[in-house]
């Protein structure tokens, strides 16, 4: 897997699996999710239980190997932003790069891992951007998908 990934994205890798499965190794697919989720990767569940299932070894675990192979399979289909933007465009019906933010509300309270109501309020307030009103698809998506510094 080394050459799919940097050695600085392997070492994350490896960080966050070693500090969650801290005996070497995953045995549930609720360690397998919340890994996967703590490297910023969206996953849904049914995903997790195809590779969970797909890499479970003989002894019923995954290894750091194995977690490598699916963090490569999952980074394949995984584009966050490609997948936000879509979903704003199509509902931009007068193909003005602007939703409502109404708009943007439902599509992250309904589809998808769906967020709450009190979850994309926040959201647009950590984002500095007003909870009603137009909403810039291409400053949305830039301005949510931007990692924010944790120190």
């Amino acid at each position: 897997m080394a050459q799919f990934f940097s050695e600085s994205e392997i070492d994350a890798f490896k960080e966050c699996f070693f500090f969650h499965a801290q005996k070497g190794i995953i045995k549930t697919e609720g360690e397998l999710s919340i890994i996967i989720r703590s490297l910023s990767f969206c996953v849904t569940k049914e995903e997790v239980k195809t590779y969970f299932d797909k890499n479970l070894a003989g002894d019923g675990s995954i290894d750091f190997a194995s977690f490598l192979n699916i963090m490569h399979e999952h980074s394949q289909v995984e584009d966050k932003q490609k997948e936000l933007r879509a979903a704003l465009v199509a509902h931009d019906r007068e193909k003005r790069g602007y939703v409502d933010a109404s708009e943007v509300k439902h599509i992250l309270t309904s589809m998808g891992e769906k967020l709450t109501s009190r979850e994309v309020d926040t959201l647009f307030r950590e984002a500095g951007m007003q909870s009603s009103g137009p909403v810039n698809i291409s400053k949305f998506v830039e301005t949510v998908m931007t990692p924010q510094p944790d120190y």
